[in-house]
Order: C-alpha cells, then structure tokens, then sequence
C-alpha cells in the first residue's frame, strides 16, 4: 500500500497552499480552482503529481 504523504489531501490547507505555490498566477484563484477540483472529486484520492496534472489540464502553467 502506498504511504498517505504520497496521496493529496485535500482537507489539509498546507497541502493546497504548497501546491498553488508550484503555479504561475494569482495565488488565491489558483487555490479557488484546487478547492473546486477537490469538490469535484476530480483529485481527491489522486497523488500529488496526478493533482498537478489536473491545474495543468484546467490551463495553469508551473512554475
């Protein structure tokens, strides 16, 4: 079984900040659209590369 830091956790506000942190853009709307991803259900239970894979596919760039 893969170990829970490898997983994104959507309830842990470190976690969205540090992965808003890696994208190019106004920080807030970055962390709005990763609240709306984690509503969705669209990286809940995803790794944290499957979760930035999903702000690259909404149009977010990395830094």
């Amino acid at each position: 079984m893969a170990k829970d830091s490898k997983f994104f956790n959507c309830s842990q506000d470190h976690e969205v900040e540090y992965l808003a942190s890696k994208f190019v853009g106004d920080k807030k709307e970055i962390i709005a659209k990763i609240k709306e991803l984690c509503k969705a259900g669209k990286i809940k239970y995803s790794t944290h590369q499957e979760a930035e894979q999903a702000l690259i596919d909404a149009g977010y760039t990395k830094k």
